[in-house]
């Protein structure tokens, strides 16, 4: 009975650290090529409104996130569509990930639109950092991220964009918006290609492995 009992403890602790070990695997196979669109876009983004703002002198042409926010969901809602079909991830980690970047997305929005209003000075007494907000909530996306994947290389990263965010305060103007491009391409870009690159790595292995038992 006793032996049963320790098999029974051992058997469930395995089922928990397989079912944990296939939620990061859902989200290597599933978070890299989103968070590479969205890198891009941001990273694109940000250098034509740094360009157009430094030769205008009118920050208006911060409107062109807005723009590419409505343009990224249309490609994120259609690739999801895409995806409808084929084996879609279910596992909670998986989910707990997708739900910190949507969220993100959704503040990040709000965080803009609040943040335009306090330019109002007969309202407000001082303007809401945007861009070094958008990058700090930026960061703690990442680093819930960075955590489920263990992922040490990520957190450099992440631990780097401290920097950015200084220089968005010390340096406000059309620097702000190519600091959130260069916050885009070291916490979406690379760590994306990097996801996509582990995911690869292991669908090898598994196969290598299912051929060799074969």
């Amino acid at each position: 009975m006793e032996n049963e009992e320790k098999m029974s403890i051992e058997r469930s602790l395995e089922i928990i650290s397989e079912a944990i070990e296939q939620g990061r695997h859902d989200v290597e196979r599933n978070a890299g090529t989103p968070m590479i669109i969205w890198g891009v876009q941001s990273a694109v983004t940000g250098v034509i409104i740094f360009a157009l703002w430094s030769l205008t002198g009118k920050p208006l042409w911060n409107c062109l996130w807005f723009a590419m926010c409505a343009i990224g969901w249309g490609i994120y809602g259609y690739i999801r569509r895409q995806r409808i079909y084929s084996a879609r991830p279910t596992s909670y980690v998986w989910k707990m990930i997708r739900w910190v970047w949507t969220v993100f997305g959704i503040l990040a929005v709000f965080t803009a639109v609040i943040g335009s209003f306090s330019y109002d000075r007969s309202v407000y007494g001082a303007t809401l950092p945007i861009t070094a907000v958008m990058i700090l909530m930026l960061m703690f996306a990442s680093a819930i991220t960075a955590y489920v994947l263990k992922s040490n290389t990520y957190g450099v990263f992440i631990g780097s964009n401290l920097i950015l965010m200084n220089n968005a305060l010390m340096y406000p103007g059309p620097y702000e918006p190519l600091m959130l491009a260069l916050s885009a391409v070291t916490l979406l870009i690379i760590p994306g290609i990097l996801i996509n690159r582990q995911a690869r790595m292991y669908d090898r292995k598994n196969k290598h492995e299912i051929n060799s038992d074969n």
